[in-house]
């Protein structure tokens, strides 16, 4: 798998007075699959959180827990790896959340960020980032 050019990726498709781009959902998800090989991975825990995957595995038709997630599992909102909350850290960053919890809408930050706030592109703790849970710091130069 390679990333491709931005020009293939948008495909011509950029409408010059305007910031979006049209971009074909295959050329999306071959750059994506690029990128998804270096996210970091538990297949033992990837396989016992979805049976399917794992039935899947047993049965031949996948090679392993990452060629599923870098080929379906990513596009179906599963977790490469256990995800734990920095619990204050996520209710102090996202009051909406620590008032649906303080109302019961939510039993805790985990559980709002398992239900909701991962596919919603939330941030489980501070730094953290889908590539590996050890934080990251921005490289000079680019702070955009």
């Amino acid at each position: 798998m390679s990333l491709f050019s931005y020009g293939f990726l948008r495909s011509e498709t950029r409408d010059q007075n305007s910031r979006f781009i049209r971009i074909e959902e295959n050329r999306l998800r071959s750059a994506l699959r690029a990128l998804l090989l270096e996210v970091e991975m538990d297949e033992k825990w990837y396989f016992e959180a979805y049976s399917d995957v794992r039935a899947a595995f047993k049965q031949g038709k996948i090679a392993s827990a990452r060629e599923h997630y870098v080929e379906s599992g990513y596009f179906e909102d599963r977790w490469p790896r256990p995800m734990k909350v920095d619990s204050a850290w996520y209710l102090k960053t996202y009051p909406d959340i620590a008032d649906g919890v303080r109302s019961g809408k939510f039993a805790s930050a985990q559980e709002h960020f398992e239900t909701h706030g991962f596919r919603e592109g939330r941030k489980p703790s501070p730094g953290w980032t889908l590539l590996s849970d050890v934080p990251t710091r921005p490289q000079a130069g680019l702070n955009r």
